[in-house]
């Protein structure tokens, strides 16, 4: 941080520096080149005014602009009559050489020097038309007027440059340090992050690139909590979900060893008990599995058009032994339709979901699958009158590990929304304590 703060700070010094340095050439170095252009420029206009007003006989105008220009001024012709001035002396009174006072062709700036007091003036020569014949407008200030207002300005700007020093450096200070406190704030952010903080809260309000950063790493650290989160919670109910199967089937394998009875029933008991929790076990690793493996942004589906009614049968077949035993009705409507998507992992969502509507209905009932065209897409809803959803549980439903409160590895629906969501399907459910659940999602229509 002291680096960038450092390289910030002499980036400044430099910017400020270059500046002044500008202004010193400017100030300093052709101050007098510059003011010199400047007076010559201004007396220039003033002469060409005044020869306007001279020729409109605007007295109050000429001695106007005479007064504005700081200037010794005289018109004279060519036979020596002064026409306009603010000195009425004949023209050698100004100490004007004899060559200027005689009209020329172009206007002219030119130096002389007093024949007498020895000062040296600079002076612009006009030719202009007085009633038609040749006159000359001659205009002069005395250098060392440019020269002290030159030294004026020098002595003003080594002040000037003593200020400007002292708000470079303070400016430099302050910027550098402006500048690099929010990346400070991130800086020791990430490091609380990185040694496993994830209570950081960035408080950059600052609508700039750092405070979009800092936005960033806010979101950041958030997911990064829910994360960890999903993580404890995996270890916690997977560490759980496998210690009771494990034990069971530790308990029961010791039981046949220690058994050497004849009793074929209870060898049967024990033995269908052990492959139940090892079937147990190999759902919930198979779960934990599939859901990592979508959520992990890897998976890519292989969408393909798909005949939903065979589907469906398909499916049903794998709940035939189920739907017997718990004598539960199946009404299908609608189902002679194509869909596209990806075939083995709706496969698996339906099969999940009719899991869940099997488990809800332990006393019979009815299990109803629709179809509906709408648009582009197909509706599909799975219906079942079992114990319904409490309403408290239903905005959990999708979350990994929920179970409300029903066995299983509260894994079926949150890897369901996975596979939904890459097929970019609208979904949801409804349900009704003692009335049924309904189970919708949507595919693109074949």
């Amino acid at each position: 941080m002291k680096g960038i703060r450092k390289k910030l700070f002499i980036s400044y010094l430099i910017i400020g520096l270059i500046i002044l340095s500008m202004f010193w050439l400017t100030q300093v170095v052709f101050i007098n080149k510059i003011y010199s252009y400047y007076k010559i420029n201004q007396l220039k206009n003033y002469s060409e005014k005044i020869v306007e007003a001279i020729n409109n006989n605007d007295e109050m105008l000429i001695s106007e602009l005479i007064d504005k220009s700081n200037a010794q001024v005289v018109a004279i012709t060519e036979n020596n009559i002064i026409i306009a001035g603010n000195n009425r002396g004949y023209g050698r009174g100004l100490g004007i050489p004899e060559v200027l006072l005689h009209p020329t062709s172009t206007v002219k700036v030119v130096k002389y020097e007093h024949p007498f007091l020895h000062i040296e003036y600079l002076s612009i020569v006009r030719p202009f038309l007085y009633s038609g014949k040749p006159a000359t407008l001659i205009m002069s200030i005395p250098i060392a007027a440019i020269n002290d207002s030159v030294n004026l300005f020098k002595q003003v700007f080594w002040r000037i440059f003593v200020v400007t020093i002292a708000a470079i450096l303070f400016v430099s200070i302050y910027m550098s340090k402006k500048f690099t406190r929010p990346i400070q704030i991130l800086k020791n952010a990430a490091h609380q992050i990185a040694s496993g903080n994830l209570d950081v809260k960035i408080n950059y309000q600052e609508e700039d690139e750092l405070g979009d950063l800092a936005k960033s790493m806010n979101t950041m650290v958030k997911q990064l909590s829910i994360t960890d989160k999903f993580r404890k919670d995996l270890i916690a109910n997977i560490s759980h979900d496998l210690k009771t199967p494990l034990g069971l089937i530790r308990g029961y394998s010791e039981m046949l060893l220690d058994y050497y009875g004849d009793d074929k029933e209870k060898r049967e008991k024990y033995l269908n008990t052990v492959i139940k929790e090892t079937e147990r076990m190999s759902k919930l690793v198979d779960d934990v599995l599939q859901l990592s493996k979508l959520q992990s942004g890897m998976v890519e589906i292989k969408e393909e058009p798909i005949d939903l009614e065979k589907l469906i049968f398909e499916t049903l077949d794998i709940f035939e032994i189920q739907i017997l035993e718990k004598n539960i009705e199946v009404k299908l409507n609608n189902l002679k339709l194509k869909v596209i998507a990806d075939r083995e992992m709706i496969k698996r969502a339906i099969i999940n979901i009719i899991s869940n509507a099997m488990a809800s209905m332990e006393n019979g009932g009815i299990l109803t699958i629709t179809a509906e065209p709408q648009d582009k897409e197909i509706l599909i809803k799975v219906s079942d009158t079992g114990c319904g959803i409490p309403q408290k549980d239903l905005e959990h439903i999708f979350d990994r590990y929920y179970k409300g409160n029903k066995s299983g590895t509260g894994l079926g629906l949150a890897i369901v929304k996975e596979i939904l969501t890459l097929h970019g399907s609208k979904y949801g459910i409804e349900s009704q304590e003692g009335v049924g659940t309904t189970f919708y999602f949507t595919l693109k229509a074949g």
